[in-house]
């Protein structure tokens, strides 16, 4: 599915960052505001992805099957914790019935910090999962998802047509 960036992923280390750390990051790397599926799907690769130890699990989401494959209620928790902090901006843009995650001047300086004393590596394939989340419109992205991940299919109401 995707290259990997940088480095092989089999050169990665164990990283201190926290999941809610990895939520400012792919809000930052998104080169447009994140749509939800966008940043469920983004943060499922990433733990789902790596080789098992690379991320400790209090810097995973636990994802479920869900409506559109795998889904974590916390991410959106975290996201609105980052916007009370002034990190993250959440909209929702006239028309719409979702929400749009964008980042703050002080996210992305707060992101900065993050990459600094983070794990450059996994940064770097995040970012790569993010690029390749906002590439795709939304029926490829799940569609790639469950093609990859078909345990994630489980409790779909989604017609993947693969």
């Amino acid at each position: 599915m995707l290259q990997h960036a940088n480095r092989s992923l089999a050169e990665l280390e164990d990283c201190s960052m926290n999941a809610i750390d990895y939520t400012l990051l792919a809000i930052d790397s998104a080169t447009s505001p994140l749509k939800p599926v966008q940043l469920q799907k983004s943060l499922f690769l990433l733990g789902a992805k790596l080789p098992q130890g690379i991320l400790p699990d209090e810097s995973k989401y636990i994802f479920k099957p869900y409506d559109y494959g795998p889904f974590c209620a916390d991410i959106y928790s975290d996201a609105e914790r980052l916007e009370r902090e002034g990190f993250v901006e959440i909209s929702r843009p006239p028309k719409s019935r979702y929400k749009e995650y964008a980042i703050t001047r002080a996210g992305h300086q707060r992101a900065q910090m993050l990459k600094t004393a983070g794990q450059e590596g996994v940064i770097a394939y995040l970012q790569a999962l993010v690029e390749y989340t906002q590439r795709l419109e939304f029926n490829q992205l799940v569609s790639s998802v469950y093609h990859e991940f078909p345990d994630m299919k489980v409790n779909s109401i989604f017609k993947d047509d693969r």
